[in-house]
């Protein structure tokens, strides 16, 4: 009886040691994934409270057919011009850098803050309204103002 109940004990430790050893690599990994997921988050929202925009203007000029935003950068976020979007009454307009201005440079992805963006659209009707989402997801809305 005495060395039957000690390999049977022995077998079990042996069987609990290998059982953890498989567990905690992956409990481990779990950890390191969330803490991570969580950092990135909170770089996420850091970014989108320190992200701010406002519309200067939005004309339709009806004679040329042009449709001209004005949008400031007044947040403390470095902005993309390529992660920017507009909507023209609901629908997306493609942003290039045949259209696109920051300043004065049509050539740079840069949106400082300070900066104003300037976008050139040949919209299919004659607009309402206007949205401008930045990358990080601040967006601001205006009317579009006929001339």
């Amino acid at each position: 009886m005495g060395f039957s109940v000690s390999g049977a004990t022995a077998v079990l430790f042996v069987g609990l040691l290998v059982g953890a050893a498989t567990v905690y690599p992956a409990v481990d990994r779990y950890a390191e994934r969330r803490s991570d997921a969580t950092t990135a988050n909170n770089e996420r929202i850091l970014t989108q409270q320190n992200t701010a925009i406002e519309t200067v203007n939005a004309t339709y000029n009806a004679s040329t057919d042009q449709l001209t935003i004005t949008v400031r950068n007044t947040g403390a976020s470095t902005l993309s011009v390529a992660r920017t979007d507009v909507l023209v009454d609901g629908s997306y307009a493609q942003l290039s850098a045949s259209n696109t201005t920051v300043g004065v440079s049509s050539t740079t992805d840069i949106w400082a803050p300070g900066e104003r963006l300037t976008v050139t659209l040949t919209p299919p009707s004659e607009p309402n309204r206007v949205k401008i989402v930045s990358g990080p997801g601040v967006a601001v809305t205006a009317p579009v103002e006929v001339r």
